[in-house]
């Protein structure tokens, strides 16, 4: 159905066209792409090199945060673990579980 700008009501349709213009963006990127690369051939290893150089730095900067997280969240450790008992009675204090398989 038709509104009276002329644009259509229907999600298929607006997802239809999304998706369509998405599809020829893509296209159109990865010819102008390889046109360049057939101009320049240098291009391939200037992207390999700016693929590596930003993994690198997103690795760090990863690293880096977590490594804050952990000095942020340390307080919050439990210092003398309350919920631990030392001594039990009942059973005891290392026991080892096994796993069994049963196959048929």
């Amino acid at each position: 159905m038709m509104n009276y700008w002329g644009h259509s009501n229907d999600i298929f349709d607006q997802g239809y066209k999304a998706l369509r213009k998405g599809v020829l963006l893509f296209g159109l990127f990865f010819t102008t792409l390889g046109i360049l690369i057939f101009m320049f051939p240098k291009l391939i290893a200037y992207m390999f090199a700016f693929f590596i150089l930003f993994t690198g730095i997103f690795g760090l900067l990863l690293g880096y945060r977590i490594w804050k997280l952990r000095n942020e969240a340390r307080p919050f450790d439990w210092k003398n673990e309350p919920f631990k008992t030392s001594v039990n009675a009942e059973t005891p204090a290392s026991h080892r579980r096994t796993i069994t398989f049963i196959m048929r």
